[in-house]
């Protein structure tokens, strides 16, 4: 090999270094999110207001979930709050979702949905309300 081709190979080698160096530092700057952080979201997702029972709401709670695309994991009565989750994927690297229901009267219902990104430089982990309310739309009517 001449020498030009043997600085061309080092010079990608640094760059590529770089490159990798440089991604690994922002995800250890940027962090994770894990289940518990989307569990202490309640009060800032998004929400939906249906007109059903909270026992109609809770028992379409697991099936809604897993339609939607999410791996249920634990439901809290006393909470009023399903965990749920989606591993990763090549576009993604997992998402943590939180859903509570928010009595509002007898028949009224209101839906809270936390999505959290399991890392927040992932531009591609999709906000998981919309699929999970509209689940819960094919069973149920939204309230005013």
């Amino acid at each position: 090999m001449n020498l030009p081709s043997l600085f061309y190979m080092r010079l990608k080698s640094i760059r590529f270094h770089l490159l990798a160096g440089s991604f690994a530092l922002v995800s250890l700057l940027t962090g994770c999110a894990t289940i518990a952080d989307a569990q202490k979201g309640r009060g800032t997702g998004e929400t939906a207001v249906y007109a059903a029972s909270f026992e109609e709401i809770w028992a379409a709670l697991p099936t809604a979930v897993t339609e939607a695309g999410l791996e249920f994991l634990t439901a809290n009565r006393d909470d009023r709050s399903v965990l749920a989750q989606r591993g990763i994927t090549a576009f993604s690297a997992g998402e943590n979702v939180a859903i509570f229901v928010n009595p509002r009267a007898e028949k009224i219902q209101e839906v809270e949905v936390v999505s959290k990104k399991s890392m927040a430089t992932n531009v591609f982990a999709p906000n998981w309300a919309k699929p999970v309310f509209a689940e819960l739309d094919k069973k149920f009517s939204r309230a005013p």
